[in-house]
């Protein structure tokens, strides 16, 4: 019997998802309970029913996990921001890893064993970067903080407890900003009005703040705003022009408004300049052990060479240049190997090169051109790699990769067609980079088959 919509059933909560949602079965049909737990037992009411699958809402906690918690943030779980605050941290890391290990096993097809999951001794106000919406309620009142669960309504808040820095000054000042300047608010709907987001970043080297105003017309009285949010603490003042409908939230259009035009910050030793279109992990404690991890794991020589594709700012490329000849980094947006180019430069780093390109492109050249490349690290955006790529790694005689993902479901894809050609995974580690949230961030280590090299260290 499938179930429909306002059914009600008792469930046994067997795992959590991806989505932080608890999972159980009935007659054999999957259905995700939002806010369950592993081990519960729920009385829970269908709110959605698709052919393979169902979505519930619990009616009443019949027997509780004793992991479960009292969430910190007054706005848990509407925000959605953070979905596991519910959840004690150290079976938020089991729950990660074990989700990771299912998911890598049931796409790749591969017997993957995933270890412990790295976490934080603090697990709280780690992020470096806010990106906050800027709207209008039913009222006509001005909000800015962060949309709810599914929807784009926004939570009006001046704080955020998984934040690294004290957003609050911003937010008040921007309102004021508003106000006194009769600045108008973006409407998605009618894609008219000029303020859309507010993005903060800080530097986790010296908290040097960078404010970005993302705009879709011209802001009115522009020198107001530089002057009022220099002086409220901004070290750096951008504006983005973002015309476009849609969620993405960064155009590629920006102009310095005031201050200077970046913030320094360090990286496991390696200084850099951030401008508004950089990419950084958003939690620099955790970056520096994802790094760290992803070196040890390559486990290289000093005649070694290292070809470091989606390199962003240059970070790991460095990182690695430190203990092997020569390394060698690619990425496709040129402000991010600009800003590679400076940050080796002033951190002394002369064995490491920077080349402006897409990865599927370059790298099937450079593997020929580099000749001998020792190592292969991937750091892709979510979508995974490029199948040209994937095929060109295949086809080369690169026998060890180091994959750094923010998605097992395409890491998982790509070791999979990795595997046709001979790569099996070595080593895996899960970073918890997003604590009270979802996501997770996975290394693996692949080595090819015929290779042999350095199998039986792990």
């Amino acid at each position: 019997m499938s179930l429909k919509k306002n059914d009600e059933l008792i469930l046994n909560i067997e795992s959590l998802a991806n989505t932080g949602a608890g999972v159980a079965h009935h007659e054999g049909q999957a259905v995700f309970v939002n806010g369950a737990l592993p081990g519960e037992r729920v009385e829970a009411r269908i709110i959605k029913a698709a052919k393979t699958y169902c979505v519930a809402r619990i009616n009443n906690i019949l027997e509780a996990s004793p992991s479960r918690c009292t969430p910190r943030c007054k706005h848990f779980p509407r925000c959605g921001g953070c979905v596991l605050q519910h959840l004690q941290y150290p079976s938020q890391l089991e729950c990660k890893r074990s989700e990771a290990e299912q998911v890598l096993r049931r796409i790749s097809g591969i017997d993957f064993n995933v270890e412990k999951c790295i976490g934080m001794p603090e697990p709280w106000q780690y992020r470096n970067k806010a990106q906050l919406p800027v709207g209008v309620d039913a009222s006509g009142n001005v909000v800015i903080g962060f949309y709810s669960q599914r929807s784009h309504d926004i939570i009006d808040t001046a704080s955020c407890d998984i934040q690294g820095m004290d957003i609050a000054p911003y937010v008040h000042k921007v309102k004021q900003l508003i106000k006194e300047t009769k600045t108008s608010v973006y409407d998605e709907i009618k894609h008219k009005g000029s303020l859309r987001h507010l993005m903060l970043r800080k530097s986790h080297k010296n908290g040097d703040i960078m404010v970005v105003l993302v705009i879709n017309e011209p802001l009115k009285s522009p020198d107001v705003w530089r002057d009022e949010l220099l002086k409220a603490g901004a070290k750096s003042l951008w504006l983005n022009v973002n015309n476009q409908k849609g969620n993405i939230i960064l155009s590629n259009r920006c102009k310095l408004l005031g201050g200077d035009a970046t913030i320094t910050d360090s990286l496991c030793g390696v200084s850099f300049e951030l401008s508004p279109l950089s990419f950084l992990q958003v939690n620099p404690t955790q970056a520096e052990r994802l790094y760290q991890t992803a070196v040890e794991m390559a486990s290289l020589s000093k005649d070694d060479t290292v070809l470091d594709a989606y390199c962003g700012i240059g970070i790991m490329t460095q990182l690695f240049a430190r203990s092997v000849k020569k390394a060698v980094g690619v990425e496709i947006i040129p402000d991010a190997i600009s800003d590679a180019k400076k940050s080796a430069a002033a951190n002394g780093i002369d064995n490491a090169d920077f080349i402006v390109g897409d990865c599927a492109l370059e790298l099937p050249k450079l593997i020929k051109e580099i000749g001998k490349v020792d190592c292969l690290v991937l750091d892709p955006p979510r979508a995974g790699c490029d199948p040209t790529l994937l095929e060109a790694i295949g086809n080369s005689d690169i026998n060890k990769i180091v994959y750094v993902s923010c998605d097992v479901a395409t890491l998982a894809r790509d070791c999979g067609i990795l595997s046709s050609f001979g790569f099996v995974p070595a080593r895996t580690v899960c970073v918890d980079m997003f604590p009270q949230t979802k996501h997770v961030e996975s290394v693996v280590c692949l080595m090819r088959k015929e290779s042999n090299i350095g199998l039986s260290e792990w």
